[in-house]
């Protein structure tokens, strides 16, 4: 309801409106800066998979609106941003769910403060958009996504960090008593052009409180379709610790980068890593935030249109994953791989053709799966 509102605000920014007893209503001291502060995003994903399992009794062949998001977001005053969305795609029995709501104080002394709903500052590829992201699911580093909290942050050329404490919390902005303290520190000895030219080094560690008394890690081998039905293990873990090791490397339109990911419960630990690498064919390269230590927009040479064919990037990625450790856990080995074809027709739409193979030691048959996305964001 509230987003709903501030959508409507958006048309009427500087426009008087009735406030429900008579008296006009002037958007402009909501929205001081006028409506050109104001902006409504969104993104769209729609995903068609073929998956060759023999380990289940039926096809989970099909397809899904991976993502169907909307939002806004804009400045509230000077240095006080604010965004809202929300993520359409989650419907089921407990309805749509909120991705980031939070307000922003930038440029203060120290860097900036973050409130509300957002991620949580752990791991690269958590913290590369799903809008820029290689491969069409990320690889399993056990990172805690979005949670309600506080965050300070503070960026230059060379240097990211970001520290925050979280409470987790479900999909309706509702938290509950676990507590974590989770930080980032990303060092750039390179980095050039706008990140064309890029040396990316950093870790995470959240420390957390665990209510449940359990830690239970999963994973779908990169295909959302499967619903994590690859490999699962639970530890003890009445705390949890999760470290995260990151690197990265670009220089024009070839990239690598790889995690190494470590999840340690009160007397057992999983473990998790990739590599991934990719090279534009047409030259491009990946765009890249210092503010955020994270890959941003591609933005093609040539976009579609007139005699535009888009860009066309080919990757690669390998991922192990063992959550093996802990009792009942005796074959819960995973080694995934994939490869992709992207073509970024716009900078603002894409189409993505991933295969990937799963071997995991818990089923009897490997997995190969096909996928392609169709992708649109704004």
């Amino acid at each position: 309801m509230l987003l709903t509102t501030l959508l409507l605000m958006q048309g009427q920014v500087l426009a008087p409106a009735e406030n429900g007893e008579g008296s006009p209503v002037d958007w402009s001291k909501l929205f001081p800066a006028g409506p050109e502060s104001v902006t409504i995003m969104g993104r769209f994903q729609q995903d068609f998979a073929w998956i060759d399992d023999d380990n289940a009794p039926f096809s989970p062949d099909g397809s899904e609106a991976r993502r169907a998001r909307i939002g806004i977001g804009g400045d509230l005053a000077e240095d006080l941003k604010f965004k809202m969305e929300v993520d359409f795609a989650s419907f089921n029995a407990g309805g749509t769910a909120f991705t980031d709501a939070y307000l922003q104080f930038t440029n203060l002394a120290f860097g900036s403060v973050k409130i509300g709903h957002f991620k949580e500052p752990f791991g690269l590829n958590e913290l590369t958009s799903s809008r820029f992201v290689t491969i069409v699911e990320r690889a399993d580093t056990f990172a805690p996504a979005r949670n309600t909290g506080i965050m300070a942050a503070d960026s230059t050329d060379q240097m990211t960090w970001q520290v925050g404490a979280f409470w987790e919390t479900d999909k309706h902005l509702d938290s509950g008593n676990s507590a974590a303290y989770t930080g980032r520190f990303v060092f750039r000895p390179m980095m050039e052009d706008k990140g064309k030219s890029l040396i990316h080094l950093g870790g995470a560690i959240s420390i957390r409180e665990n209510e449940a008394g359990a830690f239970t890690a999963d994973s779908s081998g990169g295909v959302h379709l499967l619903n994590k039905d690859q490999i699962m293990g639970t530890i003890a873990a009445d705390d949890l610790t999760l470290v995260n090791l990151e690197a990265a490397w670009q220089e024009g339109p070839v990239h690598a980068q790889a995690e190494f990911s470590f999840a340690d419960g009160d007397d057992d630990s999983f473990t998790s890593f990739y590599v991934q690498g990719g090279y534009f064919l047409t030259g491009e390269s990946r765009g890249y935030k210092a503010s955020s230590a994270a890959f941003s927009r591609v933005t093609p040479n040539t976009p579609w249109g007139g005699s535009g064919n888009g860009a066309w990037e080919i990757a690669g990625r390998v991922q192990v994953s063992d959550f093996a450790d802990g009792p009942g856990n005796a074959g819960q080995e995973m080694t995934a791989i994939a490869v992709a074809l992207n073509w970024y027709l716009t900078s603002h739409t894409r189409i993505m053709f991933d295969v990937f193979s799963g071997d995991s030691d818990a089923l009897g048959e490997d997995v190969l799966a096909g996928v392609v996305r169709f992708g649109i964001d704004w």
